[in-house]
């Protein structure tokens, strides 16, 4: 046999002695199935469908249609808030004026909540207006619009007016007490149709032991950040939700994804009107 021969004994098919790679051992191999993911990930898989359904993040692809965990809903407002604080620190490292840093960070606050917020509200004005059979990309209503511009500039400077040493925390609790207030509305009304994989603040609804859980994580994130007048922003939040969810109930006989993110962008104002009161 010659030498070319000998290397490829075993190569082959007929070749008894290779290994036969084995795919995937790596967290961020190559996955086919959603059962490979809950392998892979663990108690994490929860978080990657969460990831995967409140913000723009893609991957993974194949946990597109699974039931959303409402504690990660809500924990995921954590790394929003700081990477909406990073934005708004680095711009004003940069030399731009803090107040417009201020704004860049609330700007991604929105784009790393896929801007669900802003559609819930354009969608649930939509709705209140009668078009809740139009297309999903019809033309939005002056009054949406209008609405969308006036809550964005209240918005824009309420944090416009807090000092950068507070930014890190007013980030956080905005982030994190508008989810809360989203996955209570829900432990509050009936299940929610998840709409396949469509991108919503919409939770598998949680048991009173963990909404309970959640809310006493929450409210001990937004104590550390707003001091007592955090029992003010959580109170109100807590009572838009509940009156949202009953005008929800009355009007359309159930609660809806754009329901749950307006109750959220509600409850953002809310604390970011808060907050202004406390730290200006």
């Amino acid at each position: 046999m010659s030498a070319r021969g000998r290397g490829r004994t075993g190569a082959g098919p007929r070749g008894g002695a290779a290994a036969t790679p084995v795919a995937g051992r790596h967290i961020l191999g190559p996955v086919s199935s959603r059962e490979d993911w809950q392998r892979r990930l663990g108690p994490l898989y929860g978080g990657a469908v969460a990831l995967v359904h409140s913000t723009p993040w893609r991957w993974p692809t194949e946990v597109s249609d699974e039931a959303r965990s409402a504690g990660w809903v809500v924990a995921l407002g954590v790394p929003i808030g700081v990477l909406a604080w990073v934005v708004a620190a680095l711009a004003d490292a940069a030399g731009i004026p803090a107040p417009l840093a201020a704004i860049l960070g609330l700007a991604m606050l929105s784009v790393g909540g896929a801007a669900l917020i802003e559609r819930g509200l354009v969608e649930r004005i939509d709705h209140w207006h009668g078009r809740a059979h139009a297309r999903a990309d019809r033309a939005t209503t002056a009054t949406s619009v209008l609405a969308l511009v006036l809550v964005t500039v209240v918005r824009a400077g309420s944090v416009a007016v807090v000092a950068p040493d507070h930014w890190l925390l007013l980030f956080l609790a905005t982030a994190v007490t508008g989810r809360w207030a989203a996955i209570l509305l829900q432990a509050l009304g009936d299940p929610i149709d998840q709409e396949g994989g469509r991108r919503s603040l919409v939770a598998t609804p949680a048991p009173a032991w963990l909404t309970a859980a959640i809310s006493a994580g929450v409210a001990a994130l937004v104590i550390l950040s707003l001091g007592q007048a955090a029992v003010v922003a959580l109170a109100l939040a807590a009572l838009a939700a509940f009156g949202l969810g009953i005008e929800a109930q009355r009007r359309d006989g159930g609660l809806s994804a754009p329901a749950v993110a307006f109750t959220a962008g509600v409850a953002e104002l809310l604390v970011l009107l808060v907050a202004t009161a406390v730290f200006t």
